[in-house]
């Protein structure tokens, strides 16, 4: 399973790095009879800056500042550049100065931020997280970082506060609820963090039955693992997979088995709503879904595959179906290579308690189910067998 994130990068920093590129107002004008458009100048140079060309998108930023030198969405994008380049105080000046022409932009306070953060300024960089906040109370990502901010400084019931907050403000907010479980732990509200991490109530194995047309789960298995594998979309190494290829989403054309196989996921999301504790208080409880959608993705791993610890942010349910895997996942003295992982966050969440370790064993045609705000990851294996697999979110539409 995986999010979409480059390999150099956790999904949380990549997400941010691409956000701050992209100002939340655009704003700004050249002068009369410029021959720069600053609007579709901004949308080229930010797409050169989302695909990790910064040299180009920083031409761009600064050919509309030489006809604008204040064009606030340049400065600010072009200050996340020097903020990459580790220019943090140069980065800072030049979203001052963007501050200083739009003062109301949480999007750039949010920016500045992230740079003060970065350059080790974090009351500085709480009061500019704070400021987006009250200027944008929906913005998310203030409230990641604020509250990654609060656990940095020791305050683990500060940053729970923070995380509720984002909640109160949003509703349902996976990745605030995934901090939350895990800062919980940091400041020793322990009961509080295995009930929200209650592997046992939500981790579930779904009783998968062969679809109309195939003789058995082992037919439907060869035939979904070799339309996986022969997918026009798969590609090597992007989203969390190392050393493994993933496809892009399954149930676009060509669908082939997938159409059978959406029928048993929704067979399967309804089965687990069923299936819940009786615990209306718990958000897995609390936020189901009544209309959804599906996404979906294969993963092919190779030899020292794994997938990094990672959540997904816009589902309530995740899950995942095994195809093929390789001998080693049944033995015993391999370590768990192979296996499913719950509860390791991510190494930019600053927590210090250690985590809570759950292993999941796959096994061939399995479909496991899970809230997607649970961290998961898998561990590297050594083996020239394939690791196939079919994941799924179940993304709610109210």
């Amino acid at each position: 399973m995986s999010t979409r994130q480059p390999r150099q990068h956790s999904a949380r920093t990549q997400k941010l790095r691409a956000q701050k590129a992209q100002d939340q107002q655009k704003t700004g004008h050249v002068p009369a009879g410029s021959k720069t458009d600053p609007s579709s100048a901004m949308q080229t140079a930010v797409a050169f800056h989302q695909a990790g060309k910064l040299k180009q998108a920083e031409k761009i930023y600064r050919n509309i500042l030489a006809a604008d030198p204040e064009h606030a969405d340049a400065l600010s994008s072009l200050a996340m550049i020097r903020y990459q380049a580790g220019r943090h105080a140069k980065a800072i000046e030049l979203l001052k100065r963007a501050i200083a022409r739009i003062g109301d932009n949480p999007g750039y306070f949010m920016n500045l931020g992230t740079v003060q953060a970065a350059a080790g300024a974090l009351r500085d960089a709480e009061r500019s997280y704070r400021r987006a906040i009250e200027l944008a109370p929906g913005y998310a990502d203030p409230y990641y970082n604020l509250g990654d901010l609060y656990l940095r400084l020791d305050d683990a019931d500060a940053a729970i506060a923070v995380f509720d907050a984002c909640m109160a403000a949003r509703g349902r907010d996976y990745h605030a609820l995934a901090y939350k479980a895990h800062a919980l732990d940091d400041a020793g509200r322990h009961e509080e963090a295995r009930y929200l991490l209650d592997f046992d109530r939500y981790v579930k194995a779904y009783p998968f039955a062969a679809p109309d047309g195939f003789a058995s789960i082992e037919a439907f298995n060869t035939v979904l693992a070799e339309h996986v594998q022969t997918h026009p979309t798969l590609r090597s190494n992007v989203m969390s997979t190392e050393h493994g290829q993933h496809t892009g989403e399954l149930l676009r054309m060509p669908r082939g088995p997938m159409g059978a196989m959406e029928l048993r996921i929704h067979e399967a999301v309804r089965w687990y709503i069923a299936n819940l504790p009786d615990d209306p208080d718990h958000p897995a409880v609390r936020w189901v879904p009544a209309h959804w959608k599906l996404t979906t993705w294969g993963v092919v791993m190779l030899d020292k595959g794994h997938e990094r610890a990672h959540i997904h942010p816009n589902g309530w349910l995740s899950g995942v179906f095994y195809l093929q895997l390789p001998d080693l996942i049944d033995d015993p003295d391999r370590n768990h290579e192979g296996w499913l992982e719950f509860g390791r966050p991510t190494r930019d969440l600053h927590v210090k308690s250690d985590p809570i370790i759950r292993h999941h064993q796959p096994t061939c045609g399995e479909m496991v189910l899970f809230p997607s705000y649970f961290y998961h990851g898998t561990l590297p294996f050594r083996s020239r067998q394939q690791r196939i697999c079919v994941a799924f979110d179940v993304e709610p539409l109210d």
